[in-house]
C-alpha cells in the first residue's frame, strides 16, 4: 500500500495476496487506516486484485472490511483483474453491501474509469 501526495491516490497492490484468515483482514484493515488516518481527507484508490485469493468463508468478513474502508477514507475507489471470477465475486459482495462494485481488467481500464469519475 503506497499513498501519492502528488495526486491524492493511495495504490493497493494485493497480487498473489492469499487472505486465510481474520488476522489477515483484520491487518489489512490496520494497514489502511495507518496510511490513511493522518491524511484527515478522503483519497482516490487504485487496487491491484491479480491472482488474490480468500478464502469463501472470509469473503463477507473481508466485503465488509473494504466497504468500511471505502466510506472512511475513498473518495474515488477502482479496482482491476484479470480474472472474471473475482470480478464477479467481489464485485457481487459490494453491490449487495451498497459499494460502487468498479472492478476492471487492467490497471489502464481502471485508472481511466477513476479519472472519469473525479
Amino acid at each position: 500500500m503506497i499513498y501519492d501526495p502528488a495526486d491524492n491516490m493511495f495504490y493497493v497492490n494485493f497480487e498473489g495476496l492469499q487472505v486465510l484468515s481474520m488476522k489477515d483482514i483484520e491487518d489489512i484493515r490496520v494497514q489502511a487506516e495507518a496510511i490513511l488516518g493522518p491524511l484527515g481527507r478522503k483519497v482516490n484508490a487504485i487496487v491491484n486484485y491479480d491472482n488474490f485469493f480468500i478464502l469463501p468463508d472470509l469473503a463477507d468478513a473481508y466485503v465488509d472490511m473494504v466497504k468500511a474502508l471505502v466510506s472512511r477514507f475513498y473518495e474515488n475507489v477502482t479496482r482491476y483483474t484479470t480474472s472474471a471470477f473475482l470480478r464477479m465475486k467481489i464485485g457481487e459482495g459490494l453491490k449487495v453491501r451498497g459499494v460502487a462494485p468498479y472492478i476492471h481488467e487492467s490497471r489502464e481500464e481502471a485508472r481511466k474509469g477513476l479519472t472519469g469519475r473525479r
